[in-house]
């Protein structure tokens, strides 16, 4: 337990620290209120909608470049501000953003998504996504394929970990919430900073289509089917089981418990971002313990 009190206690200390990453960037990128600034990040858009673009940081000079993907525009704006429409289409493009001094380079994936309108019958695509609530519905859909699967939504999360775990073909779809993201990265600096160095996050569930989700019995507004939620472990040994957090020589619902603990301190603190759900499980025969993350806005806990 002491040694839990001595990372809360840097935690409180580093509460404002950016994300770890290997080779930081010297500037910051907003965009509807996210602050990226780590060397990858993404972002999700509607097809032909407008990107606004806000670097903040040393005086650059700053280079944007938009990289594959279909035609759209880059403008630029006054006062380092840019302005990005998104193709017409479905797919990626890869922003580029340069401090041309410094040569550091962050990558901003933006997925421009298969509108939610485009499902017909609760199919997209021949993809199952069943029945949304008004509640959770999505605004769209980042669609998944065999070529796009391994893509990077952040420095330590892959596109493919937030799959649903139903069965399927490509393409596959997914909701993707960048605070979310955003969350879980902070999570991974928290575990460093606490002695706990890893790479990423296991994400045993991740979104939800409302047509899973109703057939392993979850309530019908889950934070899972908007993408606004994951399960987690902790697994840098990659056994497929929770790592022992708490140091005792065993792997129990304690360290679920423990890591409950260090997400409970971040969401509570004066300047949390992305304050939300949280609760700790204990293993089955099928899993190990793990923890249940969101982003719903205000703090709920519980123990499953």
């Amino acid at each position: 337990m002491g040694r839990f009190l001595i990372a809360l206690v840097a935690l409180v200390v580093l509460a404002a620290a950016p994300p770890r990453a290997a080779d930081p960037i010297p500037f910051s990128l907003t965009t509807r209120g996210l602050v990226f600034t780590a060397k990858v990040a993404s972002v999700t858009v509607l097809p032909g909608a407008d990107l606004d673009l806000e670097i903040a940081g040393d005086d650059g000079p700053y280079r944007i470049e938009a990289k594959a993907g279909k035609l759209s525009t880059l403008t630029r704006r006054p006062a380092g501000t840019w302005r990005w429409r998104a193709p017409a289409d479905a797919g990626m493009t890869t922003l580029t953003v340069e401090d041309v001094r410094a040569r550091k380079v962050l990558e901003l994936h933006a997925f421009v998504m298969v509108p939610f309108e485009s499902v017909r019958d609760g199919r997209l695509n021949g993809y199952r996504i069943g029945t949304y609530p008004a509640k959770t519905q999505p605004i769209g859909f980042v669609e998944v394929t065999a070529e796009n699967l391994r893509t990077k939504l952040s420095p330590h999360f892959e596109l493919g970990q937030f799959l649903c775990k139903q069965p399927s073909g490509f393409p596959k779809y997914v909701v993707i919430s960048e605070a979310l993201l955003l969350k879980l990265e902070r999570i991974i600096t928290a575990l460093d900073v606490a002695g706990r160095d890893v790479d990423t996050l296991t994400v045993m569930s991740g979104y939800r289509t409302p047509f899973y989700n109703e057939g392993i019995g979850n309530v019908r507004d889950s934070q899972h089917t908007a993408g606004t939620a994951a399960d987690i472990f902790v697994d840098d040994k990659a056994d497929g089981r929770m790592d022992d957090l708490d140091r005792d020589g065993a792997v129990t619902r304690d360290d679920a418990i423990w890591l409950f603990k260090l997400i409970d301190v971040m969401d509570r603190m004066p300047a949390a971002l992305h304050r939300g759900g949280l609760g700790d499980y204990g293993g089955t025969a099928a899993h190990g313990p793990f923890v249940h993350v969101d982003v719903r806005g205000r703090l709920a806990r519980w123990r499953g």
